[in-house]
């Protein structure tokens, strides 16, 4: 049971700290600046460390509770658009399609975060882990369409 707790730390640790759960946009130059999406996914960010912490200590309750703030900063990244779409000078339908897929891909990451609360919730470590694995899928997949190279 322990190396099970250690995997599953490790899982948590790597996907919270590599940088935050989606299209997050780095400050490292100016022409990024900092966004209201940047401040969304540093709070998605801190609350994953948080909840990680949560999971490492045994305290799937807290963790879950966790799960409805990371929603709600999600929700709230649903209506901005990626600086890379911006820098990208998107318009008209290539920037409509862009931002569905955009919109698609929080809303499908919101999902994995739902079942990951049921799994919490009933303390069921195996599908915890899963859906963890599928936050750091749906992470990669929103940085490799939505992240900036800043």
């Amino acid at each position: 049971m322990l190396m099970k707790k250690g995997l599953l730390a490790a899982t948590i640790l790597t996907i919270s700290c590599s940088t935050a759960a989606f299209a997050h946009e780095h400050h490292q130059n100016e022409a990024c600046g900092a966004t209201t999406l940047h401040g969304y996914m540093e709070d998605i960010k801190d609350e994953m460390r948080a909840m990680s912490s949560d999971i490492k200590s045994g305290d799937n309750q807290a963790a879950a509770a966790r799960v409805e703030t990371l929603i709600a900063h999600f929700e709230k990244s649903r209506d901005q658009v990626p600086y890379k779409l911006k820098a990208e000078k998107l318009e008209g339908a290539d920037l409509k399609e862009q931002m569905s897929n955009y919109e698609k891909g929080i809303d499908k990451t919101i999902d994995v975060f739902k079942n990951l609360e049921v799994a919490l919730k009933s303390d069921d470590l195996a599908e915890v882990k899963k859906w963890l694995g599928e936050i750091g899928a749906k992470r990669q997949q929103g940085h490799q369409a939505f992240k900036a190279n800043c």
